[in-house]
């Protein structure tokens, strides 16, 4: 059976923390909350722990795993390059809910990249999530909590009927109010492209280039 600890969104016990790291630095699957979903959390450099995200979600469509990070430079060892427009979009919307999907660097798993080539990043406005990938040292899968095609649930207990047993620990913020998942762009592309409209408004990312395409 699965480990699950309860944790608070604002002020995250550290020791809840210490312990989801514990689990990812063996190659195990963790659920967090996000400041939209819950997530599932594995070690991008782990292809074994990777499979198993696929399994979980039981995902066969060709879309990259997304990851938060801490920082855009925490992020740099898995991108090829970091254009002017990618720049713009982090110091504008960064932390917050908006995935860049930046060309992939060499050392980016083809289990992360799902044969896009490219490598989706966010540094996220939750307080946990950047304490967690801060206390990791290095990005973290945040691929939504659910089967591919199914909506993700607001709890631990919808996501646990859903998801196990492919989960070694659930941090539990409880019931997370209906959000917006994060908006993705392609920044591996000139102009960038807007892959799917969330949080961040089409007209938003136009006020800082206004040259995305959709």
């Amino acid at each position: 059976m699965a480990e699950r600890l309860t944790i608070q969104l604002a002020h995250p016990d550290p020791s809840a923390l210490a312990r989801a790291v514990e689990v990812l630095d063996a190659g195990g699957i963790i659920v967090y909350p996000t400041e939209t979903l819950y997530g599932i959390g594995a070690d991008p450099r782990s292809d074994d722990a990777l499979m198993r995200l696929q399994k979980a979600k039981r995902r066969v469509d060709p879309k990259p795993v997304l990851l938060v990070a801490a920082s855009l430079d925490a992020a740099l060892p898995l991108i090829s390059a970091v254009t002017e427009e990618a720049g713009l979009l982090a110091r504008a919307f960064w932390p917050g809910p908006l995935t860049l999907l930046f060309a992939a660097g060499t050392a980016a798993s083809r289990h992360l990249t799902m044969g896009t080539g490219r490598v989706g990043v966010r540094v996220p406005s939750s307080d946990l999530c950047l304490k967690l990938a801060s206390l990791f040292g290095f990005p973290i899968t945040s691929t939504s909590a659910n089967r591919t095609g199914e909506p993700t649930p607001a709890d631990i207990d919808g996501i646990e009927a859903m998801l196990a047993p492919r989960v070694d620990l659930y941090l539990d913020g409880g019931a997370l109010p209906p959000s917006r998942p994060s908006t993705v762009v392609d920044v591996g592309v000139a102009p960038p492209r807007l892959v799917r409209e969330g949080a961040v408004s089409l007209a938003r990312l136009r006020s800082v280039i206004p040259t995305i395409t959709s």
